[in-house]
């Protein structure tokens, strides 16, 4: 009863690796012709837009889902070099100074400035940046109210 089958090991299917090439050809080839297509006729590179508008370049019309532009390295590297939306986000990631916290940036803030504008720039920053300044002020306030406890209390010996 004991019968001992045959494993197939990965390394024999040459098969499975050909119609894997074919279909990231295809995928590579579909997705290049509707990104440059999305480019020349001005509408914004997005995986959305690049997923729906692959089935006009597919003979099955099946189209490439967004999940094979982000997978497929090629075509992924296409996108960001055509992506609008990928820059920004890009750019936004990346603060362009690290944030450097002393007692002089608090001193200058005055209660009659523009809290819109301080709502931007704070926005602007990333939470990491957030948290780092809010700890640091933190500390600030703290010590500051220690040395103020102190001093009053020294007044009143």
């Amino acid at each position: 009863m004991n019968r001992k089958q045959k494993l197939i090991h990965s390394d024999k299917r040459e098969w499975l690796v050909k119609v894997h090439q074919q279909r990231k050809d295809r995928s590579v080839s579909i997705g290049i012709q509707t990104i440059d297509f999305l480019v020349s006729k001005g509408i914004p590179v997005t995986y959305h837009n690049i997923s729906h508008h692959s089935k006009a370049f597919d003979d099955e019309e099946k189209g490439i889902h967004i999940n094979t532009i982000k997978r497929n390295e090629e075509l992924y590297e296409h996108y960001k070099k055509h992506s609008r939306t990928y820059k920004i986000k890009n750019a936004r990631k990346k603060s362009e100074k690290p944030s450097t916290f002393d007692e002089s940036t608090l001193r200058r803030i005055s209660p009659e400035r523009g809290l819109t504008n301080a709502r931007k720039k704070y926005m602007q920053l990333s939470k990491e940046d957030l948290v780092n300044r809010l700890i640091a002020v933190e500390q600030y306030v703290a010590e500051n109210q220690k040395l103020w406890v102190a001093n009053h209390f020294e007044q009143f010996k």
